[in-house]
């Protein structure tokens, strides 16, 4: 589906029956007498559609409390506007309603914002794709965003825009505006909108941030001036005294580093040669721990060697009486009864005799093991000893090298220090005479807008002419009369017929020619692949078939007796009815419809008369 769709626009309240007006998806006609609500449906519709914030004062809306809109949107959703009578924020439901129910509403903000997306204006214009479109609403190419509001004069024509004689593109009549309604009018009829347009300040704002921009300039060189103090400095002067400052350090820096190259080398190696020492001490006191255990040991030996020693003598003396008489009874060796293990007694002698020689043998190489490590910690000693007069003496060099080093760090900081205050100062005049020359740069700044500078305004005269060709065409199809020297004027914006503009003829033609106009925009949208709302509202846009006798407008003027006599509105309703699937039109008019057309419309009759049909709107207060 195309577009929106309104499917009904019901107000209820908390005593009073439902007042109800239905739409079909092609043709509308809602016709009638004066005063029974015609005009107020076309303003409730606004209303709901967030393009007015109140609706008219009228004695029959006193009972109703809620309005609600039912709408069909392109995707063929179904969904209902809800809003109180009293106006405000608005509430969103699915499908179509026609009465609280459990379902929880969406709140959407009836004022439109650019930065929000929960407002009436952008679901609208989001559902037919032109949400955040913008528009540029004067020669600076200011822009607006696209709201429902700048809409609809293209969704809703009153009763009294359609009759007026300004242009129908002119919607507020406001000369101020016109930029801006050409502009829509280009972007409904092209899809493209301003959003690539540069924004230039106007003249009257060129010359204050020209104002501003001198000031600031001004302020900052005033800035400038009080940093050089009352009696600043020669540029010329510090320029040379940099010269001389920066020939008379040059090789400062390398020497400066090389001192420190050096020092750093010194100190590097005295580390390196205090952890050899510490390494050496303790190498030194390992042996020392060792020397000490073995000297524990060497004496534990000589222990063992003396017991094995007596062993050995007394096992030799034991084995040497076995063939004397006993010394305790002085029986000789046949006569004596006592075993004394004679052959046990001498492998004891042999095996003390074995155990001490090999005892003798590690005690030996024990003592030239302790020899060999107290000839190592002596060389350590002596080393030890060396590493410090190395360290000794690296101190020394150490103490010489610095106050060098210390006495070039602190030169090449007087010279960094002098150097820095002198770059400052030329870099103060540096920007005092870049500001200077920003300042003639802004003085030469043109502060009125040349010819070449203003954008081009409203539809190319291509689009004018080819839109003009199909207002041609919506009233040929009408059968209007001299349709075929219909054009569309690109200067005054507006039609004219046989070179007549609109505004020259009577009310009932200048409100066809409005209705046309309107049309043919949703014709030349759906020819073209345009975005488009998918309804149109016109009210009494048939005023030349009105009765002079009753109606307000009076006369009949020339032309409008020569239209009435053609059967215009039956072929303007008929060409209607022919675009059902591709737009909604909803029709109020005063005159009854003709008979050839009822078969193809919704019609809604207003009696104005008690007991005879529907009154109105809504029904009138007893």
């Amino acid at each position: 589906m195309n577009g929106i769709r309104l499917r009904h626009l019901v107000f209820t309240g908390p005593s009073i029956e439902p007042a109800e007006l239905g739409f079909d998806e092609g043709l509308n006609i809602i016709y009638g007498a004066s005063n029974t609500g015609k005009s107020f449906a076309s303003k409730a519709i606004l209303f709901m559609l967030g393009v007015s914030k109140s609706l008219p004062k009228i004695e029959e809306i006193a009972d109703y409390d809620s309005v609600w809109l039912g709408l069909t949107l392109p995707d063929n959703r179904d969904v209902t506007l809800y809003r109180a009578t009293q106006g405000g924020h608005f509430k969103l439901y699915k499908g179509l309603l026609k009465k609280l129910g459990v379902k929880e509403g969406l709140v959407l903000r009836q004022q439109h914002d650019s930065k929000r997306t929960d407002t009436v204006s952008h679901f609208l214009l989001n559902s037919i794709g032109v949400a955040g479109k913008t528009v540029v609403r004067d020669g600076n190419c200011k822009k607006d965003t696209l709201s429902i509001y700048f809409l609809s004069p293209y969704l809703v024509v009153s009763e009294q825009d359609i009759i007026a004689e300004k242009s129908p593109v002119f919607t507020s009549g406001s000369p101020s505006q016109r930029t801006f309604e050409q502009n829509l009018f280009k972007f409904l009829l092209t899809g493209v909108d301003d959003a690539a347009a540069v924004t230039v300040p106007k003249p009257s704002e060129r010359k204050v941030a020209k104002a501003a921009k001198i000031e600031l300039v001004e302020e900052l060189t005033a800035q400038i001036d009080a940093e050089l103090g009352e009696n600043p400095p020669d540029k010329r002067e510090s320029e040379e005294q940099l010269g001389q400052l920066e020939r008379s350090a040059r090789d400062l820096a390398s020497r400066l580093k090389e001192a420190q190259e050096k020092l750093d080398a010194l100190v590097g190696e005295r580390r390196k040669t205090v952890e050899r020492r510490r390494e050496l001490l303790e190498r030194a006191g390992e042996l020392d721990l060792t020397i000490e255990r073995f000297f524990k040991l060497q004496a534990v030996y000589s222990s063992d060697l003396q017991r094995l020693q007596s062993i050995e003598e007394g096992g030799f003396v034991l084995v040497a009486m076995t063939d004397m008489d006993c010394p305790v009874c002085g029986a000789p060796p046949d006569a004596q009864k006592h075993n004394h293990a004679a052959e046990e007694v001498a492998m004891a002698h042999r095996a003390a005799a074995a155990e001490a020689r090999k005892i003798e043998r590690e005690q030996r190489e024990l003592t030239q093991t302790v020899a060999s490590l107290e000839a190592e910690a002596v060389g350590l000693r002596r080393t030890v000893d060396l590493e410090k007069n190395e360290i000794d003496r690296l101190d020394g060099e150490i103490e010489k090298a610095r106050p060098h080093e210390t006495s070039l760090r602190e030169s090449y900081e007087v010279y960094v220090s002098k150097r820095s205050e002198i770059v400052d100062v030329l870099d103060l005049y540096k920007r005092r005479s870049n500001l200077s020359t920003r300042k003639a740069e802004i003085n030469a700044e043109p502060t009125r807008r040349s010819k070449g500078d203003a954008p081009p305004v409203g539809p190319d005269s291509t689009t004018l002419f080819q839109f003009g060709e199909t207002v041609k065409s919506v009233l040929t199809e009408w059968r209007f009369p001299d349709a075929d020297k219909v054009q569309f004027d690109a200067e005054a914006m507006d039609i004219t017929v046989a070179g007549k503009l609109r505004a020259a003829n009577g009310k009932g033609v200048r409100a066809i020619l409005h209705a046309a106009f309107n049309v043919a925009i949703v014709v030349f949208c759906i020819e073209n692949n345009l975005p488009y709302p998918g309804f149109l509202v016109l009210d009494t846009p048939l005023l030349t078939y009105r009765e002079p006798m009753t109606s307000r407008y009076g006369e009949l003027s020339d032309d409008e007796k020569i239209l009435k006599k053609t059967d215009l509105a039956e072929h303007f309703y008929k060409h209607l009815a022919s675009l059902k699937d591709k737009v909604q039109f909803i029709v109020i008019e005063n005159s009854d419809p003709p008979t050839a057309i009822r078969d193809v419309a919704r019609i809604e009759t207003f009696s104005g008369l008690e007991g005879n049909g529907r009154f109105g709107l809504l029904p009138r207060h007893m």
